[in-house]
């Protein structure tokens, strides 16, 4: 088997342990269909699926942060009920939340999804194809040449993604917030508008979601490439 033909097995094998399954089929065509209509949605889930882990684990962290926020007025005044009482103390321990997600250590939210059975499975199926040192540096370069294509496409995504949120909000304030416009005028537009701003979310909540799985099939690609390496390394 040729390299190219190698390194795409190795990625394929990396997106079926991420996302749990695959369907195989011998058709060719028949195979991109199924990629296409029930590969890519589970793809996206599974980021998805990250995303919403870590949406979980902030609003679990409110409450958290509300109960220092008390014992620090406590401490500092005496009288932290009057202080708390307001929504400020929510907002501000909300906040708080949200940054201790954003700004996780390097030891946590580098392998954020990243699972030592699937890195270790795949791992066997490189050194079934890899026979030496030499095979799996040259798959590493193989993979490079994908990931640089993947980055490559991501960017774009994300520009056509900022360039529609530019159009909507220059739609928004010229049709619905200015004041020059009749109000027949708004009420018309707003429902296309706010329609636009819906699949604007649809689109980038699965962009975000897209890029969460990329990356996390990367990082199995390549702690298991480590892992092989290290075996034939020591054998």
């Amino acid at each position: 088997m040729s390299i190219f033909k190698e390194t795409v097995s190795i990625v394929r094998e990396a997106e079926r342990l991420v996302i749990g399954t695959r369907i195989k089929t011998q058709w060719r065509h028949a195979e991109s269909a199924l990629d296409a209509i029930v590969h890519v949605p589970w793809f996206i889930l599974v980021g998805l699926q990250e995303k919403i882990a870590s949406f979980a684990l902030a609003l679990a962290l409110i409450p958290a942060w509300w109960a220092v926020l008390f014992i620090v007025l406590l401490i500092t005044s005496g009288s932290p009920a009057a202080n708390l009482q307001s929504s400020q103390g929510w907002v501000v321990a909300a906040l708080l939340a949200a940054g201790s997600v954003i700004f996780r250590l390097p030891s946590h939210f580098t392998h954020l999804g990243i699972r030592p059975k699937q890195t270790t499975q795949l791992a066997a199926h490189i050194r079934s194809i890899a026979s030496d040192e030499a095979t799996i540096k040259l798959l590493q370069s193989g993979i490079s040449v994908m990931d640089a294509v993947n980055s490559q496409r991501i960017t774009r995504i994300n520009w056509i993604l900022g360039v529609c949120w530019a159009g909507l909000v220059w739609a928004a304030s010229h049709w619905v917030f200015s004041t020059v416009v009749s109000d027949a005028l708004k009420h018309e537009a707003f429902p296309r508008i706010f329609g636009g701003f819906l699949i604007f979310l649809f689109f980038g909540v699965g962009a975000s979601s897209y890029e969460t799985t990329i990356r996390m099939v990367k990082q199995t690609i390549d702690f298991a490439l480590l892992e092989a390496s290290d075996t034939r390394c020591s054998e």
